[in-house]
């Protein structure tokens, strides 16, 4: 389907990248089920995000390496030791030539090296509860980089500048696979249902994961970014049940048999031993269950990123100061979670996790649940000295900030 709307662009969260479409009819009609292409006839949509002027200084001063770097044309590489130097900067000359030959030039994971990248992709990461990338892509004109293919994620593509045509194929065979399973490349004479696109700058396409596509240049250059949303699906939070389940039935933790795979009989299971793993599984979607499940997945999903780069350095050179009426507030961006258990308490949120004594778990609870500023002397439940020592813990952890 293709919308079309002139709306002036901004881009903070996830309703911002798809206007005009509402997040209800994004959710309802195209997510995980058909293609969208926004064409918004504002080339300048995208301009506080990035443009291809940046380019250049992100190599320099950022220097993307290894991965965070390729260099393709028509599905090859280029051997990166022809465009990295020994002290880890970049032969920009080298990147310009390659890119002059018909290269283009593709930047993995930009969020880690731009910030207001950085801060679009965390907010739709947020808003999903999905895991997201994003990845830049310079391609000359007349140039094309990979043949037809599938993406095993969701993808957003962000026009930048430029266009790019896109042919998007029927996905009747190969919908919704599995994250990170293997990606074919096909031959076009194999794919039916072909549908061309022009994406110019200002544009967006949504693909689900599934559809092949392949994408080209013709008189023009073009820069894109493809946020991909690394969904966590129905098997993950099945494996994740099986997971909590094992804390509490050894029976899942238990090795096979020795030699398992050596013996002639692949018959494991005896069946008493079947019908106490029937009644086992049979909790997977209880709901004791399940609540320990999304907290294992809440768990890791908080503490996968690393917050923003906001400055902290200079809290930590005033954490040794910290008095009682100190102003303090969560960094900009990090949300946090309480836990207490048989291990004692702990505060959870982006990079790192706090632990203490099951004593502390109310004041923990009091200083996840501030949205704003407060006071040292605030936290309760505590002496002024655990105040302090709290207040000072956190901001160096990395939750917390001095506030002036």
């Amino acid at each position: 389907m293709e919308a079309n709307t002139e709306t002036q662009g901004k881009l903070k969260e996830f309703s911002d990248l798809i206007q005009p479409i509402s997040i209800e009819d994004f959710e309802a009609h195209y997510w995980e089920k058909q293609f969208i292409h926004i064409n918004r006839n504002n080339p300048d949509f995208f301009s506080s995000l990035f443009s291809i002027e940046d380019l250049d200084s992100l190599l320099e001063y950022n220097r993307p390496r290894g991965n965070s770097l390729r260099v393709v044309k028509s599905q090859q590489p280029m051997n990166p030791t022809i465009y990295e130097n020994p002290d880890g900067s970049l032969n920009l000359n080298q990147l310009y030539a390659a890119y002059a030959d018909g290269y283009t030039i593709v930047v993995n994971e930009i969020q880690r090296f731009w910030d207001p990248i950085k801060m679009l992709v965390e907010n739709i990461r947020n808003y999903m509860s999905h895991n997201a990338v994003a990845n830049l892509y310079l391609t000359p004109e007349n140039e094309k980089a990979l043949s037809p293919h599938y993406d095993s994620h969701d993808v957003f593509a962000l026009q930048i500048s430029g266009e790019k045509h896109w042919i998007l194929y029927d996905d009747t065979h190969f919908k919704t696979p599995l994250l990170k399973s293997f990606q074919p490349v096909f031959q076009r004479e194999h794919l039916t249902g072909a549908k061309e696109i022009t994406m110019r700058a200002g544009d967006i396409l949504y693909m689900p994961r599934g559809v092949p596509h392949e994408a080209y240049t013709t008189d023009k250059s073009s820069m894109h970014i493809t946020i991909g949303v690394h969904s966590t699906q129905w098997i993950d939070f099945i494996a994740k049940s099986l997971l909590n389940l094992s804390q509490k039935h050894i029976e899942l933790r238990k090795a096979l048999p020795i030699g398992y795979l050596k013996s002639k009989n692949k018959n494991l299971l005896s069946a008493d031993t079947e019908l106490d793993f029937i009644a086992i599984l049979q909790q997977v979607f209880q709901k004791h269950n399940i609540e320990g499940s999304l907290n294992i997945l809440e768990e890791e999903f908080r503490t996968k990123e690393q917050p923003k780069p906001d400055g902290h350095f200079s809290s930590l050179d005033k954490s040794n100061h910290i008095k009682l009426n100190s102003c303090l507030s969560k960094r900009d961006g990090v949300t946090s979670k309480v836990t207490n258990n048989i291990s004692g308490a702990r505060i959870l949120f982006q990079g790192n996790t706090i632990k203490g004594p099951s004593q502390i778990t109310n004041s923990l609870e009091f200083i996840s649940q501030q949205e704003g500023v407060f006071s040292v002397i605030d936290i309760p439940f505590l002496t002024d000295e655990n105040k302090l020592k709290l207040a000072k813990r956190l901001v160096r952890g990395g939750l917390l900030k001095v506030v002036n």
